[in-house]
This record gives C-alpha cells, sequence and structure tokens, in this order.
C-alpha cells in the first residue's frame, strides 16, 4: 500500500469529492497556490491545511460522505499516514483469526521504518494471546515489543507493556519474576505520569508478595493500591485489593481480622446475588476451613456455589476445588472426587494453572485414600502437559520425580528410568 505526501493527498481527496482548484480559494489561498501544493511545488502552514481540510469536511457532508478529517491528517508525510493506518488497522484487530491482517502492518511498519507501530503489532499479539489464555506465546510477544521500546526509546508503551509481562508471569505462577516487571511498570509509570497503569501494577505486587509469603509488604502495596484508588470507579478492583489484605492476615493466622474484612466487604454489596459475593463466600469458607470450623466452613461454600453456578461460572472451579478440599478434611472422598473431577475440568478449560495445580495434588489426595495408583499417574501426566508449557521447573521437576517412584513401587524401571532422565534434564 503507497502512502502520499501532503501535496498527493490534497489532490486526490479534492478529486474524490469532485471539486475544482479554485473551490478551494479563500483569503490568503489562490488558486495557483493550491495548482503548486498539489505538485509539491510548496508546502502548507497548519492554518492553509485546517481552512483546506473544513472546505473539504463541508463538500462531504453535502455529498452525504462521512470524512472528518482535520488539518493535521492533511499535513502527514508518507511515514505518518502509514503509522496512522497502522494504529487505526491495529485497533480492529481483536481475535485470534484477525492476526492474520498483522502481515501488511509488518510490512508497512518495515518500509517506512516505523519501530512504534512493530512494537504495537507485538504488543497487539500479546494481548490477544493472554486473552486466550496463552501466556508463554503471550510473554514471549510483549518481550519482542519491550525490546524494540527500549531500543528506540518509545516510552508511553514501556508502563503497559512491563505490566502485561509481569501478569503473564503472575498466570504462570511465577511471582518473583512478576515483581521485577511490575516494579518496572511502576517506575516508568511514574516518569510519564501514566497513573492507571501504576496503581494496577502496584495492585498486582500486592498479589505477588501475598503468594511468596510476604504479607506485610504485600498489604503495605495495598494501601498505596488504596490510597489512590477510586472505589465508585472500579468497585471490582476495591473488593479484590482489600480481599488481598483480609488474606494477609489470614497468611498471618490473624483470622479475626481477615474474617471481619470479609464480612464487612460482603456488607458493602447490596446486590443479593452479585457475582463477587461467589469470590468473597469463597474465602470465608476457606477461613473457617482452616479453623477446623467444618459447618461454618460448609455454610460459605455452598453459599459461594450456588452463585457462582448461575452468575461466575469460569470461577466456580475454585469454589468447587476449594470446597472439595473440606470434604477430604471430613473424610468425604467420594464426594470431594466428585467436585474435584468438575472443578479441574473448570480450571483446564480456562488455563487456570494456579488452580490445575491445586486440584490435581488434592484429587492425587482423594486416590491415596482410595487406594486408585493408576488414576493418581494418570493426573500427574495431565499436569506435566499443562506445566510444560510455563517456565515453571521446580514443579515439573517435582511431578517427574513423583512419577519416577510410583513407577519404582510396580518394579517398572522402563518408565521410571525415563521420567528419572526427564528430571535429569531440568537440572541440567
Amino acid at each position: 500500500m503507497e502512502f502520499l505526501t501532503p501535496g498527493e493527498r490534497v489532490k486526490k481527496i479534492r478529486k474524490m469529492l469532485k471539486m475544482k482548484q479554485r473551490e478551494l480559494k479563500s483569503e490568503n489561498i489562490t488558486r495557483g497556490f493550491i495548482s503548486m501544493i498539489e505538485s509539491g511545488r510548496s508546502t502548507m502552514s497548519k492554518e492553509t491545511a485546517s481552512i483546506i481540510a473544513d472546505k473539504f469536511n463541508k463538500r462531504a457532508q453535502e455529498l452525504g460522505i462521512d470524512l472528518n478529517i482535520d488539518g493535521n491528517y492533511l499535513l502527514m508525510t508518507p511515514a505518518e499516514e502509514a503509522e496512522y493506518y497502522c494504529i487505526q488497522k491495529l485497533e480492529e484487530i481483536r481475535s485470534l483469526e484477525d492476526l492474520n491482517e498483522l502481515k501488511e502492518i509488518f510490512e508497512i511498519a518495515d518500509k517506512y521504518k516505523i519501530k512504534r507501530v512493530t512494537a504495537l503489532a507485538y504488543v497487539k499479539i500479546g494481548d490477544i494471546m493472554y486473552s486466550s489464555c496463552n501466556y508463554q506465546d503471550a510473554f514471549t510477544n510483549y518481550y519482542k515489543a519491550l525490546d524494540i521500546l527500549l531500543l528506540n526509546n518509545i516510552k508511553d508503551q514501556l508502563p503497559y507493556t512491563y505490566n502485561m509481562l509481569g501478569a503473564c508471569k503472575v498466570n504462570m505462577l511465577e511471582f518473583s519474576e512478576a515483581i521485577i516487571y511490575f516494579d518496572k511498570a511502576i517506575e516508568y509509570a511514574d516518569e510519564i505520569n501514566a497513573i492507571d497503569i501504576k496503581n494496577k501494577a502496584i495492585y498486582n505486587s500486592a498479589l505477588c508478595y501475598r503468594c511468596i509469603g510476604q504479607p506485610i509488604i504485600a498489604i503495605d502495596y495495598i494501601d498505596k493500591y488504596l490510597s489512590t484508588g477510586d472505589k465508585e470507579k472500579d468497585f471490582v478492583h476495591y473488593i479484590y485489593a482489600n480481599s488481598i489484605k483480609a488474606n494477609c492476615y489470614r497468611d498471618m493466622g490473624n483470622y479475626e481480622k481477615a474474617l471481619e474484612i470479609f464480612k464487612r466487604l460482603v456488607g458493602e454489596i447490596v446486590d443479593e446475588e452479585h457475582h463477587l459475593l461467589g469470590y468473597l463466600y469463597t474465602n470465608i469458607g476457606e477461613i473457617y476451613m482452616e479453623k477446623n470450623n467444618f459447618k461454618e466452613s460448609l455454610e460459605y461454600f455452598n453459599k459461594a456455589e450456588r452463585i457462582r453456578r448461575k452468575k461466575d461460572e469460569n470461577l466456580l472451579g475454585h469454589t468447587l476445588i476449594e470446597k472439595a478440599n473440606l470434604y477430604i478434611k471430613m473424610k468425604l472422598y467420594d464426594e470431594a472426587r466428585s467436585l474435584l473431577e468438575e472443578g479441574l475440568e473448570i480450571s483446564y478449560r480456562n488455563s487456570d494453572i494456579e488452580y490445575v495445580v491445586k486440584g490435581s495434588y488434592l484429587l492425587i489426595e482423594v486416590y491415596k485414600q482410595l487406594g486408585s495408583k493408576q488414576a493418581i499417574i494418570e493426573i500427574y501426566k495431565k499436569m506435566i502437559d499443562v506445566l510444560q508449557g510455563t517456565s515453571n521447573k521446580k514443579e515439573v521437576l517435582k511431578v517427574y520425580i513423583e512419577l519416577s517412584l510410583l513407577y519404582i513401587e510396580d518394579n517398572d524401571i522402563t518408565n521410571s528410568s525415563y521420567y528419572l532422565q526427564k528430571a535429569r534434564e531440568i537440572i541440567k
């Protein structure tokens, strides 16, 4: 695709609107000057370009054409028009099926040496892969974008790109690495005053610090987030942020403080069928389970399950897996197995690695009680298929060793050696 000089653009639009050069005349703009602009023998000022753009828009309106251009558009160089075109096209790409259209965008960006567009194209691929729960491919493309942005000192996209790199690592359960990217997102967000991205990165950092067992640091980050966040504007993240704080107190053994926060949040939700209640009730159920108050725990898990079956099916798996954990503690293994099978099906479907791992280990515990070694082996093998798509070598190593030990118990030296060799490859 070819892009035009300002003069060529004026001529093309004029002819499209069936206008004569004299119709573009005005005070200080002669027909001869229009001719010189179109032939490239003269340039336009911003004022002249705005006057011509207004005349084009007026004629387009008379013809029933939606043109709506301004002087800045008429003044674009070919490279600037190419960038404008590519950015417009990128906004139209929303799904995996649309990714084929990126071929043209990469070619244009390469031809006109528009590094920003190349970076944005990789970000777009990253966004679509992330939305499709393909976090490893998303990370790869965000990282390609990052290289280009840093090399060419393009700072406006750095906070977003760093934050999404961190988000990919979170979904691959690599929380310590994620924190590094979130720190960078905060640093560059401060530099360009990108407040929304900064707040997201602060929130994400809090989540990670909680996951790596540093609840006090996590609470500090949550307090920073809550001090700048807008509860009315983003009520969902207000609930989630306070929930991270509550769970930090839970991690420190302060169950009463955690319950106080969660129950206060429940009281702030007016709609008794709101999907967030499924999340809050699940957390309350977990706390009562840890306190060995199984009756209260089951009551809240049942409330959560009822709401999530109606309002939040994608996260229903979390509730079912946590409820199954309660049943295991109550030695109701058949009931636990049924819930875990359904919860794992949802988690696998959503590429929810955290709950695939958690649910799988709980199901293994159930099958140990039921004496089904072959079922345990199949669970471990299925886990490998998911974990190999991440960089979580520690978890993969653990699964290989467990498989090797299981086969040794059956004197199956061939399979035991196979998984032991797989474990050695990771250690290397």
